[in-house]
């Protein structure tokens, strides 16, 4: 009797921790919204202002990184065709406790209207190292405030060897002159993979 009660009472515990998991998973499901929605170009361009940043980033523990990095950004925003804009992000990333240089690479990032979609609007994100394609996301804007707009992506990145379909990115303008930017990726249970924080300062507005 007394083992029946223990297997009972192990039972009992699991379907607790599942059902709290599951809890956890559809409140993730509610505050990351997967609706495209509109944004319209008045907004994307006070959030995004076409210039010349620097910026700095932080990126927790991958397996490939195990230390993280911490890195250093040039930044540079244009106006695309249309309501369109191009961002080329150049990036030295070190070990974030070593110091060590780890790679110096090249992101690119087009935030686009498309044909037929409205204002809807589409982020294609590609990154390089020596000129080799390494990494590529897309995605759609699924939230917005008056000064910041949020992204749900699909992608991989170079930093780990996993692919993601659930990246959320939200990009807010804070002040005149800073961006900050945030990317998180979630597990199945709605648990943090790999997050990074990015902040921008505009030097000049071209």
């Amino acid at each position: 009797m007394k083992k029946y009660n223990n297997i009972s009472s192990y039972l009992a515990y699991i379907t607790i921790i599942v059902v709290v998991c599951f809890i956890i998973y559809i409140f993730q499901l509610n505050y990351y919204k997967s609706s495209a929605i509109e944004v319209e170009p008045e907004l994307l361009f006070h959030v995004i202002q076409p210039g010349t940043y620097t910026g700095t980033s932080t990126c927790s523990v991958t397996e490939i990184y195990k230390n993280g990095l911490i890195c250093k950004h040039n930044v540079i925003v244009k106006k695309d065709v249309g309501h369109n804009l191009q961002v080329t992000n150049n990036i030295i990333a070190y070990d974030a406790i070593t110091n060590k240089l780890e790679y110096t690479g090249v992101r690119t990032i087009k935030f686009i209207y498309q044909p037929n979609h409205g204002n809807n609007l589409f982020r294609i994100t590609q990154s390089y190292i020596d000129d080799k394609l390494v990494s590529s996301s897309y995605g759609y804007a699924t939230g917005k405030t008056n000064n910041s707009i949020a992204f749900k992506l699909s992608g991989s990145w170079h930093i780990s060897g996993n692919d993601y379909t659930n990246i959320y990115n939200t990009i807010t303008r804070t002040d005149d002159e800073t961006i900050d930017t945030n990317f998180t990726h979630l597990s199945f249970l709605g648990l943090n993979e790999l997050v990074m924080d990015e902040k921008y300062t505009m030097v000049s507005n071209n």
